[in-house]
């Protein structure tokens, strides 16, 4: 008997911002809106992808790369199969066919090229799933039991500084030490980024939860998990993330996409 995927998503410019950088690709579509509020998919299929693009602001044209870097993603066919791995969207098809396709898109404009964004990518089959990152945007998964785990990596110095045992995790540093080190760059000769990848079983009662920085710097990870309730639908949860983001002021754009998997189809 086969389960679906319940999906919600949301995203919103922000209060502050004049663009909106962000892009999310949800059911084959990109979607760079300024105001779209909570809306539900039901997955039926035993395979899919939904991802996240955060336009790196200090970038030229950020919103167009973000938007070229999801674009790249729905193109994916048959004719990239030597590209996957073990099926999956790997760190290799990003390497040859999304970074190509966006520096297709804007690197031979001198006004595009150098355009910047980050990447969180969510993949489901039979049971399974992929999370890919590239960049600050993140993936978590919550168990029935409610804990918190990230499955993506943060792609900054000051995490790559933790990391190497320079700095404690709860320590204040500058804001310059929280620039994200690795990004999709719209620049053949940048091709030396840092891809996160990692597989495992998506079991019933999980959720997960794929954003941009929008969501979880503007609230914080304590009160991302407070907000955090198993017993409401995919699209209420959002709803809720979403409305705590416009209270908290909305200091940046912000996206996301909740997944669950459903009950028989």
């Amino acid at each position: 008997m086969s389960h679906g995927i319940e999906l919600a998503f949301a995203q919103h410019r922000g209060l502050l911002a004049r663009d909106q950088q962000d892009a999310l690709l949800v059911a084959g579509a990109v979607s760079q809106s300024p105001d779209l509020r909570t809306r539900p998919v039901i997955s039926e299929s035993q395979d899919g992808l939904c991802a996240v693009s955060d336009g790196v602001a200090i970038s030229p044209c950020p919103q167009r790369a973000s938007r070229a870097v999801l674009e790249a993603l729905c193109e994916i066919g048959p004719q990239h199969d030597g590209l996957l791995q073990d099926g999956w969207i790997g760190p290799r098809l990003i390497r040859r066919h999304v970074h190509p396709a966006l520096c297709r898109a804007l690197a031979g404009d001198r006004r595009t090229r150098g355009s910047a964004c980050t990447l969180a990518l969510l993949q489901w089959r039979a049971g399974r799933f992929s999370v890919l990152n590239v960049g600050d945007s993140r993936v978590y998964r919550i168990d029935r039991a409610g804990r918190w785990q990230q499955l993506s990596r943060d792609h900054t110095y000051f995490n790559s500084m933790v990391e190497r045992g320079e700095v404690a995790a709860d320590q204040s540093v500058g804001q310059l030490y929280q620039d994200l080190e690795h990004m999709l760059i719209a620049d053949e000769a940048e091709e030396d980024f840092a891809i996160h990848w990692r597989l495992g079983d998506w079991a019933p009662g999980d959720t997960l939860l794929v954003c941009t920085d929008g969501l979880h710097d503007t609230l914080g990870q304590q009160a991302l998990e407070a907000l955090y309730r198993a017993e409401r639908p995919p699209e209420e949860q959002a709803a809720v993330y979403l409305d705590a983001v416009l209270d908290a002021g909305a200091p940046d754009n912000v996206s996301l996409i909740l997944g669950r998997i459903a009950g028989p189809v």
